[in-house]
């Protein structure tokens, strides 16, 4: 690379702040997303751990005893942070589930823990579920699983990614604006010792290098 002094000088600082500032981007990319994720898994665990305590089981049945919960917005409703339930069979078959669900189902993942939470997808949209086995007497009866959507939380993190994506070149190119000028600044007295010295000739040895104040160089 056919650089001066002063943007090699330039350049060097750039490549070690721009790995900085990269770390940076993202540890508040990843710091945000977490974030958004504990928070909706909180909600979640809220949600489900609510209405575990208002699960019946008869026979072969089992179903929500207190259907006044399901009737309020959040279960209705599927426009504003919406909150799905479930209940399940241990194979996958529906017992009962909130309103706002109309024809869909939440799909049983047998495979994952209790209580750990995952993305899925309901129609095709995003969602973040939990799901808890309900247990009876040792015995397997079924899954009472919650969901929420992912939409807006995973919009906000795009957005947030595509954010600092945007931001990083531009606060590179700033940076070495000011690095290269700094740079020349402080390389000015330098120059100044280089010129004065090829002023000094066989037939002008009375040229003298003026001293700089700080004596650095």
């Amino acid at each position: 690379m056919n650089l001066n002094f002063k943007n090699r000088i330039a350049f060097h600082y750039i490549v070690a702040t721009g790995l900085i500032i990269a770390l940076m981007f993202l540890a508040i990319f990843f710091v945000v997303k977490k974030t958004v994720y504990a928070n909706l898994d909180k909600d979640l665990n809220y949600e489900i751990q609510k209405h575990t305590k208002e699960i019946t089981i008869s026979k072969d049945s089992i179903y929500f005893s207190n259907k006044k919960e399901l009737e309020e917005r959040e279960h209705v409703e599927v426009q504003v942070n919406p909150v799905f339930i479930q209940l399940s069979g241990k194979n996958g078959k529906l017992f009962d589930k909130s309103p706002n669900l109309k024809e869909k189902e939440l799909v049983t993942s047998p495979n994952q823990k209790a209580g750990q939470h995952f993305n899925a997808f309901l129609s095709n949209e995003p969602i973040r579920q939990v799901q808890l086995p309900i247990i009876k007497k040792g015995n397997l009866e079924g899954y009472v699983l919650a969901a929420m959507s992912l939409e807006g939380s995973s919009r906000v993190i795009k957005n947030l990614g595509n954010t600092l994506l945007l931001l990083y070149p531009i606060v590179i190119i700033v940076l070495f604006l000011i690095s290269s000028f700094l740079a020349g600044r402080s390389i000015a007295p330098i120059r100044s010792i280089i010129s004065t010295t090829n002023n000094i000739t066989r037939n002008n040895l009375n040229e003298r290098v003026r001293l700089p104040q700080k004596k650095d160089e």
